[in-house]
């Protein structure tokens, strides 16, 4: 400090006492850019009473190779004398004051525009205060091309410029003669800015750098997704006539794009304009249209309530059941349009409103007035389709995986569905499980043989995809309830839940099922349940107690692991427990 010694600029400076070589070393930061004209400079006070033998000023560009000496150059062993490695500037300054030491750029081998990463100001033996380093120069932006975009155009026009496009470098050279176009003037000054410009390059090229990597793993992403097929619309399209009785060789009337007469008209055309497929999406879509909205809430209305407001789903004409509820079908259809075609709000709004969380129970007199509930006077009470049954215990029991996207899975099957109707040579002429998490997507991902469809998701009345399903006809057969109780993925999904059961259900049976029915049913179970399915349980812990072998058997369905902490007699009659609650009606029924 100023009362501890000599300061020449601002509160302190340095003070370094040395025996032999000594230094203080400034590196981080964004640095310093070199400008024009760059001269160098540090301020030092020498004790006259201890003077050093030199003085050296060492900038780091790439490298520490950049040193000017004040006084004995031949006291510093780094650099090669009388180069920029090692310049000899002049003697060392006079003691006992301040000096300001000057040295040019060029003189160490720097030129304007060189970035600088750091500093070290070093001394052998001696007593020297180190204070305000820095440099200093004169730029004119108007005078220096890199920092005038104007001027470095002026200076390259004609010429050729390495590091720009084939055709930016043929207008560049065509360029004053030949005016340039504002796009190729545009991408121009952002290769300026980005590689030439010295006060703009080093925050922009890290930036367009980034933005490549990412430009290149999107088209990494792009080339690894399959590609399908897409129509295009022939630049002349082919001309269509109506064949005389069906022969195509007798052409009869000509006929363009359009829609059936009761419907609105497609938006009129130019004349030598046809309509395509885009004009008919707009019109789908359109506010004029009748149908589209109407049939989309329809279908969505049908998912929750298991029927639609028009029970013919796939059918709006005459010949099709009229809606029960017109003037709602008719709000819901303008709403869902007007939102923007929201369908998380749609789904919303039937989901929360009093109509859907009515309970299913029915009530006297109902059942003569209302059997099929199209009045909506209860709640709508009908099976869980295929995937959602599967998606529930997975659920659950904590086996299912939530990642979102990837490949097809392929979960647990029986043997030797698919081969018999497999292709030689096809990928998909044998069935190859997964293994890990895969056996735990949810069903929206599992791979759909259209020839052979998952046995799970038939057993339950998934269509096969080989035509179009409005709307899913459910049945009841022997066959489900052997899936329910018997299949690997709800067994395994049983002991999973049973786990869960002794682990966080409590300690004592009663708390354990009581534990189960919230999460399987969402509700306490009534005294008799409880004590059907205690004494359910006190028969299977004392059947695995006599025979632990059958308890192992019981506890090792699947691939996923068992808990090793757990009693295998106990956690397999809990297995039996769990299993008999995922196949009670409530448990597979919307309610």
């Amino acid at each position: 400090t100023k009362a501890e010694g000599p300061v020449h600029s601002g509160k302190r400076a340095i003070k370094r006492t040395a025996k032999g070589l000594a230094q203080d070393v400034y590196e981080g930061g964004q640095g310093q850019v070199i400008p024009p004209n760059g001269k160098l400079f540090l301020h030092v006070w020498i004790d006259p009473k201890d003077p050093p033998k030199g003085l050296m000023l060492q900038l780091n560009k790439n490298g520490w190779d950049h040193r000017a000496v004040w006084g004995d150059d031949q006291a510093f062993e780094w650099g090669k004398a009388n180069t920029h490695s090692r310049m000899l500037v002049g003697p060392l300054p006079e003691a006992n004051k301040w000096v300001r030491l000057e040295v040019p750029i060029e003189k160490i081998g720097l030129v304007p525009g060189d970035h600088l990463a750091g500093f070290a100001l070093t001394q052998v033996d001696g007593t020297v205060y180190w204070d305000e380093v820095g440099v200093v120069g004169v730029t004119d932006p108007d005078l220096n091309s890199s920092r005038s975009f104007l001027l470095w155009l002026q200076e390259n026009s004609g010429k050729k410029v390495d590091g720009i496009k084939p055709d930016l470098q043929k207008a560049l050279e065509a360029h004053p003669k030949t005016k340039m176009s504002g796009d190729h003037m545009a991408e121009l000054l952002r290769h300026y800015l980005q590689e030439i410009c010295i006060d703009t390059s080093p925050k922009l090229k890290p930036l367009d750098d980034l933005a490549n990597q990412m430009r290149k793993l999107r088209n990494q992403l792009d080339n690894s997704m399959p590609r399908t097929f897409v129509y295009n619309d022939l630049k002349d399209p082919r001309e269509t006539f109506v064949m005389l009785r069906g022969q195509y060789t007798i052409k009869g009337e000509r006929v363009y794009p359009g829609v059936p007469a009761f419907l609105p008209p497609l938006p009129e055309r130019p004349a030598d304009k046809r309509a395509n497929r885009l004009d008919l999406a707009n019109w789908l879509v359109s506010n004029e249209h009748p149908l589209t909205a109407r049939v989309a809430v329809n279908r969505f209305w049908q998912q929750f309530f298991s029927i639609g407001l028009v029970e013919t789903s796939s059918d709006f004409g005459v010949q099709g059941t009229p809606p029960s509820h017109p003037e709602l079908l008719d709000w819901l259809a303008v709403d869902f349009r007007e939102s923007g075609w929201d369908v998380k709000r749609l789904v919303r709004q039937i989901v929360v409103s009093a109509t859907f969380r009515q309970a299913s129970n029915l009530r006297p007199g109902l059942s003569e007035e209302d059997p099929h509930n199209r009045l909506l006077a209860r709640g709508p009470r009908f099976r869980l389709d295929a995937e959602q049954i599967r998606d529930n215990a997975l659920f659950v029991s904590g086996l299912m995986d939530l990642k979102m996207g990837g490949r097809g899975v392929n979960p647990y099957q029986p043997p030797n569905i698919w081969e018999p109707v497999g292709f030689v040579g096809s990928n998909t002429a044998k069935y190859t499980q997964g293994h890990g998490t895969s056996l735990y997507r949810r069903s929206v991902y599992t791979f759909f043989k259209r020839t052979a469809p998952p046995p799970f998701m038939v057993n339950f009345d998934a269509p096969s995809r080989e035509a179009s399903c409005s709307r899913r006809i459910r049945s009841n057969t022997p066959l489900q309830a052997l899936q329910l109780m018997n299949d690997v993925q709800h067994f395994e999904a049983g002991r999973q839940l049973a786990t869960r059961m002794i682990n966080s259900g409590g300690p004592t049976g009663e708390e354990r099922i009581r534990f189960a029915y919230k999460l399987l049913v969402a509700r306490e179970p009534s005294k008799d349940e409880l004590a059907i399915v205690q004494d359910y349980l006190q028969q299977n812990l004392t059947r695995f107690e006599k025979d632990p072998e059958a308890a192992g058997k019981v506890i090792r369905h699947g691939e996923s692991t068992v808990d090793a902490k757990l009693s295998e007699t106990e956690l397999a009659a809990y297995t039996l427990v769990a299993n008999l609650l995922f196949n009670m009606d409530e448990t597979l029924n919307r309610n």
